[in-house]
């Protein structure tokens, strides 16, 4: 369910993650395919040479079974046959020579290239190069022998023009290019495919979001693949601490709705008694009244700011060094401002300045409380100290009042719970201490003196010099 009167607007964003894989898939499958490609080519070119290589060995071979030499001359009695095997390719020339041992031309086209080398033994050589301005494929073969007083060595060359070479080359590149270029498009659709259910959950996690209810605050669905383990789990806690959040807004509201109603009854009535008396007298003990209850009133709506203050900061806020020493001063003037009359105060501040790692603003707001508290539900002389151990810093305010029992120390940090029945207050100030002091690793410890009175200590840890 859609929130009313919201209108749902998909965020501007330059980057598509179904844009950035396809991109990335598309071009390792250009990349593969071109290589895959080059690789065809380069072994369709080596299959055709292959294959006409045999034909030009052949027609050497041919010629030189036919070559002898008596009496001093050279015979050749030149196997056209031979000649016919590389006449399968009609487009191509064929030329051959015969040289002796000396490299002089016996029969054939003298302005052949001569070979890089000679072949040793029997093992044909095959070789590129240009005659006639046409680029030519050449086979080498040898025969005859040298011994003192004869040489009957010679060589026989054949070549052929790469016509036929080339469109064989040719024909076997198209046809694997058109099985390369039909994975390449079957691999583009199923990359598509594939990606498309890659971020199916995505789209199930936003369908999710977008058919809740602002108050359905639950973790998301379970099945999320691996990888998105942690988005979810981030999500997940995101929904809870808004949860909270939420529900401490919730109870907020409930609280000062439910404080706020009474002394609100309390202050009309005693208003409308006061405007019904005819008695100048009376008429004005309603109205300190009125105002008493106002002041009551104005106290109990500045708590529970605080609080709620305190709670929101206690989210948000960074921690910084702060000194102790000025804080509880500062405090100490908020609570108590030298235009008015203060209770005795004795204040006890090392020299070595203690500091602690926190909020300042949340440390100062539990200073005040534990003041406040002193001075109202307690008798003077208020005395507060500053102290600290290797590891820990602490504040302590004391007071000479009545103090509260054991049983109910657990009980006064809860909310609204006041120290004594009847007392002034709202009952929030331990509570903020409270909070504050589990905000910084820290606790608060109530104890009752031996001549009377309460003290409360907000140990929290120290920042090693």
């Amino acid at each position: 369910m859609r929130c009313p009167g919201v209108t749902m607007v998909e965020p501007a964003s330059r980057v598509s993650i179904r844009r950035t894989l396809l991109v990335y898939l598309g071009l390792l499958v250009l990349v593969g395919g071109t290589v895959a490609l080059l690789v065809v080519r380069s072994a369709a070119e080596r299959a055709a040479d292959r294959a006409y290589d045999h034909l030009l060995v052949a027609s050497a071979l041919s010629i030189a079974g036919s070559v002898a030499r008596s009496e001093g001359a050279w015979l050749v009695d030149l196997p056209y046959a031979s000649l016919d095997l590389l006449a399968m390719a009609p487009d191509d020339r064929v030329a051959y020579r015969v040289t002796d041992g000396h490299e002089a031309t016996i029969t054939g086209a003298p302005d052949l290239p001569p070979p890089p080398s000679r072949p040793a033994g029997q093992v044909p050589l095959l070789f590129d190069a240009v005659h006639g301005d046409e680029p030519m494929r050449f086979a080498l073969v040898g025969g005859g022998e040298m011994a003192p007083g004869f040489d009957t060595r010679y060589w026989v060359q054949v070549g052929q023009t790469r016509l036929a070479r080339d469109l064989l080359a040719a024909d076997l590149v198209w046809r694997w290019a058109g099985m390369i270029v039909g994975l390449l498009v079957a691999a583009l659709a199923l990359a598509w495919l594939a990606v498309g259910r890659a971020l199916r959950p995505l789209v199930r996690i936003e369908r999710d979001l977008g058919r809740r209810a602002p108050s359905e605050l639950g973790p998301l669905p379970s099945g999320a693949p691996r990888e998105l383990a942690r988005t979810v789990a981030a999500v997940d806690g995101f929904m809870a601490r808004l949860q909270v959040a939420q529900t401490a807004n919730r109870d907020f509201m409930a609280d000062v709705a439910h404080q706020m109603r009474t002394p609100l009854a309390a202050l009309r009535a005693q208003a409308e008694l006061g405007l019904d008396d005819d008695d100048p007298a009376q008429r004005e003990r309603s109205l300190q009244v009125v105002v008493r209850n106002a002041a009551a009133m104005s106290r109990l709506l500045g708590q529970l700011l605080s609080d709620a203050g305190v709670e929101h900061r206690a989210r948000t806020s960074d921690a910084v060094t702060v000194e102790l020493g000025a804080l509880v001063t500062g405090a100490v003037e908020d609570v108590l401002p030298a235009a008015l009359p203060r209770p005795a105060l004795d204040i006890d501040i090392d020299a070595a300045p203690v500091r602690v790692s926190g909020d300042p603003v949340l440390l100062r707001e539990a200073v005040k409380n534990l003041i406040d508290n002193a001075v109202r539900h307690g008798r003077p002389p208020i005395r507060i100290a500053i102290g600290a151990t290797d590891a820990e810093a602490w504040i302590e305010v004391a007071d000479r009042g009545p103090g509260i029992v054991p049983e109910r120390f657990d009980a006064v940090f809860e909310r609204f719970a006041r120290q004594a029945s009847g007392g002034e207050g709202a009952g929030l100030g331990l509570a903020i201490v409270r909070r504050v002091a589990e905000r910084h690793r820290g606790t608060v410890v109530l104890r009752n003196r031996a001549r009377g009175g309460l003290a409360v200590r907000l140990r929290i840890p120290a920042v090693l010099a």
